[in-house]
């Protein structure tokens, strides 16, 4: 028997870009209604038990009331910040989670990697810019969740590894070098402080690098995938540098909006291919600016092959269906 770890963010799908585009709202009782048919499903499927994350909204707590299953919220005080996923994340590799259902959008999943690096995961959609997690029903992703966590699907037959972006930042605060990564894009914002994160001025890139950029994405992705597609599991990146005297590209920065890039060149990376990467601004990640680079810093970028274990929710559920998992008897045979 296995244990299913749950994440919800209750500020995802809620930042600034709703007021500047028409990104749609996901609200508390939707998060609510999803994360019940993950406990509902995990259990059904044979998690022993499903670790909760807590929130200061008490979304997890609120969605288990009255459900048939071994609930526990996972230990820590709260910070109402990122840093709660980061650590729920953590605390549930120490528990020995078998899988974890994470909503929200890139930023809670690059939280949730931070704080398990290789975390298996079914990462469903209700943040803002969805191009790591995806549109998946919480009943599927609560189903091959706890398959996965029970033993009853191995991981090795429908797990895959997602890209990361690693990088290095050397400077006077940190002459050791600073790490951290991103899961879906790292850009350079000129700007002096974080602000509201979100990145709404396109003038502002200097260059953005990408591990996954489908021509269909939304944010700074964007801008490579309508000038270099970059799809989720082949084992490449890309750098695209901002500025005059290239191609003019009409990329959706935020859903619903758009602007004008102006690209100047476009490098291919290869995995553990590292670059230096110049500039003074602030570092976005995966569409969140979140640490400051001065003049006297050094930035080195690589793409690692080697993060978050995706789970296949279809090909979980295809399998198990192969293997009369969901009869609700042993199938004898006579020989």
């Amino acid at each position: 028997m296995g244990s299913v770890g749950v994440i919800v963010n209750p500020q995802a799908g809620k930042d600034i870009r709703r007021l500047v585009s028409p990104a749609s709202h996901t609200a508390d009782s939707a998060k609510i209604g999803v994360v019940r048919r993950v406990i509902a499903a995990a259990a059904e499927a044979g998690a022993d038990r499903i670790w909760l994350a807590g929130d200061p909204n008490r979304l997890a707590e609120r969605a288990a009331h009255g459900l048939d299953a071994d609930v526990a919220i996972v230990p820590g005080e709260l910070t109402g910040s990122r840093h709660d996923t980061i650590s729920a994340a953590a605390q549930m590799r120490a528990l020995g989670v078998g899988a974890v259902v994470v909503l929200g959008g890139d930023g809670t999943n690059r939280d949730a990697a931070k704080g398990w690096p290789q975390l298996p995961l079914v990462a469903i959609s209700t943040g803002t810019n969805n191009v790591f997690p995806s549109t998946i029903d919480g009943t599927s992703a609560g189903m091959a969740a706890g398959l996965v966590a029970s033993g009853a699907i191995g991981l090795g037959e429908v797990g895959r590894s997602a890209k990361r972006i690693e990088m290095t930042l050397v400077d006077p605060a940190h002459p050791e070098g600073l790490h951290d990564l991103a899961l879906v894009d790292l850009a350079l914002v000129a700007a002096s402080f974080t602000g509201a994160r979100a990145v709404t001025d396109p003038r502002s890139l200097r260059w953005v690098v990408a591990a996954i950029a489908p021509p269909a994405s939304t944010g700074m992705a964007s801008i490579a995938g309508r000038v270099h597609p970059v799809q989720r599991f082949e084992p490449a990146g890309v750098l695209v540098t901002l500025g005059a005297g290239g191609r003019r590209v009409r990329v959706p920065l935020a859903p619903g909006a758009f602007a004008t890039v102006e690209v100047a060149e476009v490098t291919p990376l290869v995995p553990y291919q590292r670059v230096e990467l110049p500039g003074v601004g602030v570092l976005a990640f995966d569409g969140e600016r979140d640490r400051r680079m001065g003049e006297d810093a050094r930035l080195t970028v690589w793409i690692d092959p080697e993060g978050p274990v995706m789970i296949d929710v279809e090909a979980t559920l295809h399998l198990a269906a192969q293997r009369h998992l969901f009869d609700d008897s042993p199938v004898t045979t006579t020989i």
